[in-house]
């Protein structure tokens, strides 16, 4: 059978790009590769941060569960400074924008750690954590009644910690893919920021933006099929006959999150915003699009949209929409991020009250 490559944008999902393997839920695949990268693999995978920024571990308690998680400072620092929650995509992707054990192949950008240093050398500080599917609170987590609600609350818990502390003058919600959707709706829900960065988020519900992935790789009749049964499931009955690539999204464990995902409206969220909002988008996404951007920006004009002509999902220069020459822009953190992320994201903050 040939293996469908698309990318998928959930807390559970397989991976953020590559082939979908038949059979495991998305929590279970997690679980098999779950936590920190083994030391054999660690020192030729992730980069070294630079001199000029200070690393200590930084834990965020979420109700009974501690995330472990990474504080990034400059090494010079006199003064009060702003700090950013730097909230993941999609996948077991961890703290620093990677996936573990054989899914690195596959997701392995870096692309959070490489953003904290960069904030930290433009005098912002930043936590980032691993997401509560990833590393040892997988086995802490009932699964089949985990939703998008557990998450966000994670985003809202680390917000609350962060406000609290004296180093910081103020606190920003970073979010990237799935992150941004998170963001955006723990700081409605009370997270206290002064403002949030929204890093290539949909601008849609997530059936429509599946559903648009699932039909650039699949012929007419099956995407029927999958209508069908993703309907199905949603309802909470045997989803029934499906391409076989697509059947690890369907996946009982997995179906509340599901469910409760479905009811996330972007446009209608980020309308209700009380704070200042950040959209920044590639014009290389393959991921989502530019029109994702330009939905939140039009139903939040007070928002500020930055269009990055070059920058894929991973915020790496590209010159193709072809998925297969893009994969290698996923998996090698030694290539840069484009050069106008990170100022466009200091420059904001900076002008924030």
């Amino acid at each position: 059978m040939k293996s469908l490559r698309f990318f998928l944008l959930s807390s559970f999902a397989v991976l953020s790009l590559g082939s979908i393997p038949v059979g495991p839920a998305w929590g279970q695949t997690a679980g098999a590769v779950g936590g920190r990268p083994q030391a054999a693999t660690a020192a030729a995978i992730d980069t070294v941060p630079p001199k000029t920024v200070i690393e200590t571990p930084f834990t965020i308690q979420s109700g009974t569960l501690t995330l472990p998680g990474t504080l990034t400072l400059p090494v010079k620092k006199s003064r009060k400074i702003p700090v950013a929650l730097i909230v993941a995509g999609s996948g077991p992707t961890d703290r620093n924008g990677n996936s573990a054990g054989a899914l690195r192949a596959q997701n392995n950008s870096n692309l959070y750690a490489i953003l904290a240093w960069q904030l930290a050398n433009a005098g912002i500080a930043s936590v980032r954590y691993d997401k509560r599917v990833i590393g040892d609170n997988l086995q802490k987590v009932d699964l089949p009644s985990t939703s998008i609600d557990d998450f966000i609350a994670d985003a809202i818990a680390g917000a609350r910690n962060l406000v609290a502390d004296r180093r910081f003058s103020k606190v920003i919600l970073i979010g990237h893919s799935e992150g941004a959707e998170l963001v955006l709706q723990a700081v409605n829900r009370g997270a206290p920021a002064a403002g949030i960065v929204m890093m290539a988020g949909a601008g849609r519900p997530i059936m429509p933006v599946l559903r648009e992935q699932i039909s650039k790789q699949l012929p007419p009749a099956e995407i029927v099929k999958w209508d069908s049964a993703a309907a199905r499931y949603l309802r909470g009955e045997d989803p029934g006959d499906v391409h076989p690539g697509l059947r690890s999204l369907l996946q009982p464990t997995n179906r509340k999150f599901m469910q409760s995902w479905v009811k996330y409206d972007p446009a209608a969220e980020i309308a209700r915003v009380k704070v200042p909002v950040l959209i920044v988008q590639g014009g290389r996404d393959i991921q989502i699009s530019e029109a994702d951007a330009r939905a939140l920006k039009a139903a939040q004009p007070a928002a500020k949209l930055v269009l990055i002509p070059a920058a894929n999902h991973v915020f790496r220069a590209a010159n193709t929409d072809d998925r297969m020459v893009q994969m290698k822009l996923y998996v090698d953190p030694t290539i840069p991020v484009v050069p106008e992320l990170t100022p466009a994201i200091v420059d904001w903050i900076g002008k924030l009250k």
